[in-house]
């Protein structure tokens, strides 16, 4: 089956064929707050859903093509990339030091693979990072960097400090460094041109040929929509991405309002897929295959 963006990600598809020059593409998954790591590759990855669906382009469920991301670095032993372990608290961390370790990761990794590509696929505050390290290190350049998707990322902060502060008297990781600086930025969004900032790092993303989507969940009430789905002033999104609607039937409350459900859509997996399949291009100007409204 042929690749192609175009397709709409909610028709089931069967195998695809990925081109030839795609074969050094890795999947970097950055888990969000208060994730963890016991320095295994695999154990604590996440994104279960997502992984399995790669079997349509010929992935393992621990396939050497996903790489974890962790909030301490980690390390290259014989080509294979070795999270460090890492604790909930760690998740807390200045986003800025976040940033770093995914830096260093990728230049690490590259060391080994001078021609490998990364898709960059991010939940929560693991999508920020992703962003985030774009923003700073490949806009206007040429780079290893494929596509980065976010799933309910707080890309404009967090607006619910109340429920943030209610949730810290439990998890004292709601009341870390991170979250603060978070819910200070959307506070000061305005004062400081947030939205716009935000806004023109995606059109430079596009333009350089990234591919780039930031989706969010209808329900969610940690990260709300229109803080993870970068959107115009009419609430159209201003990418591939999507504001989805979780089932409430499946636990809403422990969910934290649905913020977890993101990971388990076949659209949003369909799409990480396609990505995957799609030749590299980073001298790719046009980007109409990215540039797409979509009602949210």
């Amino acid at each position: 089956m042929a690749t192609n963006l175009e397709s709409d990600p909610l028709t089931p598809f069967g195998k695809l064929e990925l081109p030839v020059n795609e074969k050094e593409t890795y999947v970097i998954l950055l888990s969000g707050l208060d994730s963890h790591c016991d320095g295994t590759p695999y154990n604590q990855m996440g994104f279960e859903y997502i992984r399995s669906k790669f079997n349509q382009v010929g992935l393992t469920y621990n396939d050497e093509h996903f790489l974890m991301y962790s909030y301490t670095g980690g390390k290259v032993e014989a080509g294979r990339w070795y999270p460090n372990p890492y604790e909930p608290v760690e998740t807390g961390q200045p986003i800025q030091f976040s940033v770093m370790h995914l830096k260093n990761m990728i230049d690490e990794f590259t060391l080994h693979h001078p021609h490998a590509r990364y898709i960059l696929v991010g939940h929560s505050l693991g999508g920020r990072i992703a962003f985030d390290y774009v923003t700073k290190y490949h806009l206007g350049k040429l780079g290893p960097i494929k596509g980065v998707i976010t799933l309910n990322s707080p890309l404009i902060g967090t607006s619910y400090y109340r429920i943030v502060d209610i949730l810290a008297t439990f998890r004292s990781i709601w009341g870390s460094p991170v979250v603060k600086q978070l819910a200070a930025e959307y506070q000061l969004r305005n004062e400081l041109g947030i939205v716009e900032q935000k806004i023109e790092a995606a059109r430079r993303m596009t333009e350089a040929g990234i591919y780039l989507a930031t989706f969010g969940t209808r329900q969610d009430i940690i990260v709300t929509p229109l803080l993870a789905c970068l959107t115009d002033e009419y609430g159209y999104t201003l990418n591939r991405g999507h504001i989805v609607s979780a089932n409430l039937l499946r636990g809403a409350f422990k969910d934290l309002g649905s913020h977890m459900q993101i990971l388990c859509f076949e659209k949003v997996a369909n799409y990480i897929i396609l990505v995957y399949s799609c030749p590299s291009n980073p001298t790719r100007t046009n980007n109409s295959h990215v540039i797409n409204h979509n009602k949210g």
